[in-house]
């Protein structure tokens, strides 16, 4: 008996840091994006407070881009855009519903009309080099 349980254990632990290579999953259609930019997220008081670093002028070019970068669905429980909350610099889709999304290497957060912002909402990982020199890029 205790075998099965082991196996079982094993079998879950496999299973939650499982990854499977996909394409990013946007919270609308890329029609419908009025804007994207980098912006940086500071934690204070359980608020997140977004300042935005520079907008992106060729949302085309950008997307393609960002296509490139090797994403990834993790079989677990989601993580917020920022790890554990900290400061930093992701970037930001907004649509013409004013709902927008804000996409980090590690994780996704959005802000939906009838929801409020959704911080742990993203079961999407990206290569963290190449996520970083986009966003490295579009920032300069």
């Amino acid at each position: 008996m205790k075998k099965v349980f082991l196996g079982i254990f094993v079998l879950l632990f496999l299973l939650s840091s499982c990854r499977v290579q996909t394409e990013y999953d946007f919270l609308l259609p890329n029609d419908e994006i009025v804007e994207i930019s980098v912006v940086t997220l500071h934690h204070e008081d359980g608020e997140v407070i977004e300042t935005e670093v520079k907008k992106v002028e060729d949302t085309a070019a950008f997307l393609e881009e960002f296509k490139k970068i090797g994403c990834y669905v993790y079989f677990g429980d989601p993580t917020g855009v920022t790890p554990d909350e900290t400061d930093g610099t992701v970037i930001k889709i907004l649509y013409q519903n004013g709902e927008y999304e804000l996409i980090n290497y590690c994780g996704q957060a959005r802000y939906l009309e009838e929801r409020g912002l959704v911080y742990y909402a993203g079961y999407y990982a990206f290569d963290r080099e190449a996520f970083e020199a986009l966003i490295k890029t579009y920032s300069e």
